[in-house]
């Protein structure tokens, strides 16, 4: 009867341990990404400061490609961040939201993303949609400017 109440306190252990190692390495983990997504925002300010919207884009999507091209799943995702910053400090594109959604309704601007992911030749990699969302944001006036 002892056994079975030592055995039961092990697994316990086990598992506490476990949970907590898993929280540290998230902790880590997490701090380590906010501070690279916040770097790479910043990148894209700076990159902004010397382009317009349709540079800003160009800029995001050749970084995006070379990181899947890398297999970088990372740097893929916080492309969306660099087109965030940029898109705050550029000049203005004429025309650029000509065919973006006029109408902030997610559906509508999801379907609009994807279909330009596709003629980039991203399919619907939800990375490249996210890029694209961005693009509709600034378009609809939701990123503000520095």
């Amino acid at each position: 009867m002892k056994t079975k109440y030592i055995v039961i306190g092990c697994l316990a252990l086990v598992i506490l341990g476990g949970v907590l190692i898993t929280g540290i390495i998230g902790g880590i983990f997490y701090l380590g990404t906010s501070e690279e997504l916040t770097k790479t925002e910043n990148a894209g300010v700076e990159f902004g400061r010397k382009t317009d919207q349709q540079g800003c884009l160009d800029e995001a999507i050749r970084r995006f490609q070379a990181a899947t091209r890398a297999g970088n799943l990372i740097t893929r995702r916080t492309t969306e961040n660099f087109l965030y910053g940029c898109f705050q400090s550029c000049r203005e594109t004429t025309g650029f939201c000509r065919d973006a959604p006029k109408e902030d309704a997610f559906f509508t601007v999801r379907k609009w993303a994807q279909d330009r992911c596709q003629r980039i030749g991203a399919g619907t990699d939800d990375a490249c949609v996210s890029l694209f969302m961005e693009v509709s944001d600034s378009c609809l006036g939701k990123i503000k400017r520095r």
